[in-house]
């Protein structure tokens, strides 16, 4: 598998953030498993000795979001390997951060290294406004991170009786892990059926989940899972790798927003899982960009061309709300079936811009619809600037063997996105400024060269004409040089999918060169003639008439 280690190093420097050594209210020696902390006052910093033990069950911790109660590895290595349902369980406890890189070098100063029977982490009974950072989390029975309260018939945790607030989870490294590496709020959204008082309750909502800077590596169902928190919800700056290996049907994913959730997905790197990479199952405006999607689900049974696997996609809310989807500078490479499957049919008003999509697994049976394959008419779509190829060294990346996605200067995607106005992103997937130079990119990586597809001076500059417009069956293209030079060729539509592979034609200096195009076999409407011209690109607009 390709690590990418280049992205990765540049990530890690960039979102590394080192916590300052604090004092100890009170130290836990490792052979406490368990902490009342109705002793505890807000503000406390509670130090856990280093060394290896058991479980920890954290209680009644109650702290104020100006004084949280803070949980902190004391000068070394904390580490948990355990037989017991969980490694840490955080209950009826309020404004606490479990923090894991205090007075040592380690990135991770409390390791979770081994559960036999359950989670890494379980926050629950009604614990709210929690974060957690710099934890290391592995070989667990089932899920990473569980982050919910399970209504009973008590009805204490019910949508009517308790909201979950800020959940914080960032700088995390979870690997190796039966279930979900994040398991973030009920997937029962809709209801929840309990037997032994026989009624349907709904379960809680989570309001302000941001999840960013983790890597979750190995993870048998989805890498992180986000549901039932429909309010200031974001995941994003983080890096996912080999999600979904035990192929459970239904929970297999990089990213899953699920329903009765509204969240923001961008900056996100996810490659080589089983899984497609983001679903969403969400609802009302979400925005998705600025991802980096290699490879979905190709391992997925690679000889079966009908188990379908995609980069993005978008279904239908469990409870049918309706949906706005902004879909924007996303790469996609090499996904199994599509790049993008939108099959959401209660959704309008979506935007599907300036996004890569390259190699996909169903072109060859699909055709066009292997980039973007919706299940509505054209109507409820806005499709600009996307660029959509077969042939991924095409699109010029810097390294496309080694993973290495930003772009050449001369790539054909560098200053050639749409310009969405309001809805413009102003930051890539490094976090550099978008845009740079003449104009947007597209895909994920906004090009940083400072001679990024600048447009020659008049003296190579190409005059070009086409005539007729409109045109019924020949189109003839008349190019005059100053220089000569290559210029390269193709027609794509409105939206972005190529119509005829990229040709090439020499154009001596001084000279008029007469190129026929036979388009007789076009369908009536309005297409590109797009031309590389060395470091400029020319969007020529024709009309098809019959």
């Amino acid at each position: 598998m390709k690590v990418f280690s280049w992205l990765l190093g540049i990530l890690c420097t960039m979102t590394g953030i080192q916590a300052t050594a604090q004092s100890c209210s009170i130290s836990i020696p490792t052979t406490q498993n368990t902490i009342d902390g109705s002793q505890f006052l807000p503000g406390d910093t509670i130090c856990l000795e280093p060394g290896l033990r058991s479980y920890l069950l954290i209680t009644n911790c109650t702290g104020t979001a100006s004084q949280p109660i803070v949980f902190i590895n004391k000068t070394g290595i904390v580490r948990i390997d355990t037989d017991h349902y969980y490694g840490i369980k955080l209950a009826r406890s309020s404004h606490v951060k479990i923090i894991g890189n205090i007075g040592h070098s380690s990135e991770y100063g409390i390791v979770i290294q081994r559960v036999g029977n359950g989670a890494g982490i379980s926050l629950d009974e009604l614990s709210t406004d929690i974060e957690l950072a710099y934890l290391e989390i592995s070989n667990t029975a089932i899920g990473g991170i569980y982050a919910k309260t399970d209504p009973d018939c008590s009805f204490t945790a019910t949508r009517d009786s308790f909201t979950m607030y800020n959940l914080h989870i960032h700088h995390c490294y979870l690997h190796d892990i039966a279930d979900e590496g994040m398991y973030i709020g009920s997937t029962k959204y809709t209801g929840q059926y309990l037997p032994d008082c026989d009624t349907t309750v709904f379960p809680h909502y989570i309001y302000g989940v941001e999840v960013h800077d983790n890597i979750i590596e190995r993870t048998g169902w989805d890498g992180i899972q986000v549901s039932s928190s429909p309010l200031d919800c974001r995941i994003y700056n983080n890096i996912i790798r080999e999600d979904s290996y035990a192929e459970v049907p239904d929970q297999m994913s990089g990213i899953l927003i699920g329903g009765g959730s509204v969240c923001d997905c961008y900056n996100n790197i996810i490659a080589d899982g089983k899984g497609d990479g983001i679903d969403i199952f969400g609802h009302q405006k979400m925005k998705i960009y600025n991802n980096l999607i290699l490879r979905s689900g190709r391992t997925f049974q690679p000889g079966n061309e009908t188990a379908y696997k995609h980069g993005i996609f978008v279904g239908n809310s469990p409870g049918g709300e309706s949906s706005t989807l902004h879909i924007m500078h996303n790469t996609i490479i090499s996904p199994k079936s599509e790049g993008i499957k939108f099959f959401n049919t209660n959704s309008s008003g979506n935007l599907i811009f300036n996004n890569i999509v390259t190699n996909p697994g169903s072109y060859q049976t699909i055709g066009k619809q292997a980039y973007f394959n919706p299940a509505l008419p054209d109507s409820y779509f806005s499709v600009r600037n996307n660029m959509f190829s077969e042939y991924p060294q095409s699109i010029k990346f810097v390294d496309y063997q080694s993973d290495d996605f930003d772009l050449q200067a001369s790539s054909t995607a560098v200053n050639t996105g749409f310009d969405a106005g309001l809805n413009a992103v102003s930051f890539d997937l490094l976090d550099r400024p978008r845009p740079h130079n003449q104009g947007y990119d597209i895909g994920a990586f906004e090009c940083q060269d400072p001679h990024a597809m600048i447009q020659l001076p008049d003296a190579t500059a190409s005059n070009i004409t086409v005539e007729p417009n409109p045109v019924t069956d020949k189109l003839y293209v008349t190019i005059a040089n100053k220089v000569e030079h290559i210029i390269q060729y193709q027609i794509i539509t409105v939206h972005g999918y190529p119509i005829s592979r990229p040709s090439s034609l020499n154009v001596p200096a001084h000279q008029k060169e007469r190129l026929q195009i036979d388009v007789s076999e076009l369908t009536a409407g309005i297409y590109f003639l797009r031309i590389f011209s060395q470091a400029k690109v020319t969007n020529l607009v024709f009309v098809k008439s019959n």
